[in-house]
């Protein structure tokens, strides 16, 4: 009886063993089943648990579905099937550095802003104009430096005088009632022509305007006039473009300190007190030659024009009387 199972094991897995090299033919099967025929008939005895074990093993790597017997206990196989998941190689491309230039922009300092025109009035003197300063302050590390000032168009009239018939003057002020600012312009009158006889500016450097000037520090410009706006009697002095007129720390100073530019100027001194407007305006670019020249020029030719009228007309009479006495 134990030989009989012998056999029918060992046609049985003669059998398996077919079944799978038929299945999945290759030297590689055939070599396995040779090896594993020889080692299982040389096993003493076959039916053991031992020669279950060599069967098993060799089944392990078969992809067939458990054979029972219908003699003695079944072959167990067991299928160890490892997936070897696939390798994914990722590779990885570092983008290009793109290196932006930085653009430094150089902010050009802005223009002073130009002086606005403004006009005032008082009984006597009528002014308009646009006037800017142009001088020379300390600023608080103990330099000298330039500075511009425009004089406010929404400046007010002070005081004036207009009782002298030989100098009047027109005093407009401006900025907070602690530290007010000031001009004031002279007018002369002498053999019928008006004349701008000084002008004088009392300026506190307030920090909004000057921020790194000294503080406390006020400036005072005087201007002795070389005979601007001059203008005849009864007439207003206008002139558009810009004029430039020195400024010095005193009268009698020699050392110039800055300069003030006026423009769009028209200005009438020793008017009528119940004028309205200006008069007749003088232009600063029209000829300086009087009027009194072309009417000399004008009656002269008219009076040779009638001598030599005359002339003739007494010529002919007595040619005329001549002819009348030869008869």
């Amino acid at each position: 009886m134990p030989l009989f199972n012998v056999l029918i094991h060992r046609n049985l897995f003669i059998y398996v063993v077919y079944l799978h090299v038929t299945h999945f033919p290759g030297r590689v099967h055939v070599t396995i089943w040779i090896m594993f025929s020889q080692k299982f008939i040389s096993l003493p005895n076959v039916g053991s648990d031992a020669s279950l074990e060599q069967a098993n093993l060799f089944t392990s790597s078969s992809l067939t579905t458990p054979t029972s017997s219908t003699t003695g206990k079944p072959i167990i196989t067991r299928s160890t099937s490892s997936i070897t998941p696939p390798t994914t190689k990722t590779t990885s491309t570092e983008s290009p550095t793109t290196t932006t230039p930085v653009i430094s922009t150089t902010i050009s300092p802005q223009p002073y802003p130009q002086p606005s025109v403004g006009t005032w009035n008082t009984s006597c003197i009528m002014l308009q104009m646009a006037a800017q300063l142009n001088f020379t302050y300390e600023a608080k590390g103990g330099n000298f430096t330039n500075g511009l000032y425009n004089i406010p168009n929404n400046a007010s009239v002070e005081d004036s005088e207009c009782k002298s018939q030989t100098t009047q003057f027109i005093h407009l002020i401006w900025g907070p009632e602690t530290s007010k600012q000031s001009i004031l312009m002279y007018f002369d009158k002498s053999n019928d022509t008006t004349v701008l006889s000084s002008i004088q500016i009392h300026l506190t450097l307030l920090s909004e305007d000057f921020p790194d000037a000294m503080e406390n520090q006020t400036v005072q410009l005087i201007h002795k006039s070389d005979g601007e706006f001059k203008t005849p009697e009864k007439m207003s002095y206008h002139c558009t473009r810009v004029q430039k007129m020195n400024m010095t720390e005193t009268l009698d100073a020699k050392q110039l300190i800055g300069w003030i530019s006026v423009s769009h100027v028209q200005v009438e001194a020793f008017r009528m007190a119940n004028g309205t407007g200006f008069s007749v305006a003088h232009d600063c670019d029209s000829s300086e030659t009087s009027d009194v020249v072309p009417i000399a020029v004008g009656i002269a030719l008219a009076a040779l024009i009638l001598v030599v009228l005359i002339s003739y007309l007494c010529a002919r009479r007595r040619s005329t009387s001549r002819g009348y006495m030869s008869f």
